[in-house]
């Protein structure tokens, strides 16, 4: 059985691409990543022998709203716990620095919904609240 390390620091964009890649997410300008890296509130990396094989990171505001982003296991290292001990620290994260009332979302992956539900995370639409939504920004060409 492997021995995981798990250590609270933010990714590198290299690390974080390879991630990406190996669940078949896109990755993007190094530049734009490392600003969003940096401007992460928190961030866990999990290695194996000094190879990355997990990560998850969380962006917000520090108080009145986190929202959790890039949480990656590599495919090889699934159903390992690995998720689980990553969103433990990123919610022990929120616990410590959210107010009370504080909104947490995430987007998860398609057929990943269920493993959110442990962490108290619930599917919109339902009784109170519409579909969550979003968009891909994309920069006007300007000439």
């Amino acid at each position: 059985m492997p021995e995981f390390e798990y250590i609270e620091r933010k990714p590198t964009v290299d690390e974080l691409f390879a991630l990406r890649k190996s669940v078949g997410w896109g990755t993007g300008e190094n530049a734009a990543f490392e600003k969003g890296l940096n401007n992460s509130l928190y961030g866990i990396c999990v290695l194996n022998d000094g190879e990355i094989v997990g990560t998850a990171r969380i962006v917000g505001d520090g108080s009145t709203c986190f929202y959790i982003q890039d949480v990656i296991v590599k495919p090889e290292y699934q159903k390992q716990g690995i998720g689980f001990e990553m969103m433990k620290t990123v919610m022990n994260y929120i616990e410590t620095n959210a107010c009370s009332g504080a909104v947490v979302g995430l987007m998860a992956a398609i057929g990943k919904e269920g493993f959110y539900e442990k962490f108290g995370f619930w599917l919109r639409p339902n009784e109170k609240f519409g579909h969550g939504m979003m968009q891909f920004w994309k920069k006007p060409n300007i000439c």
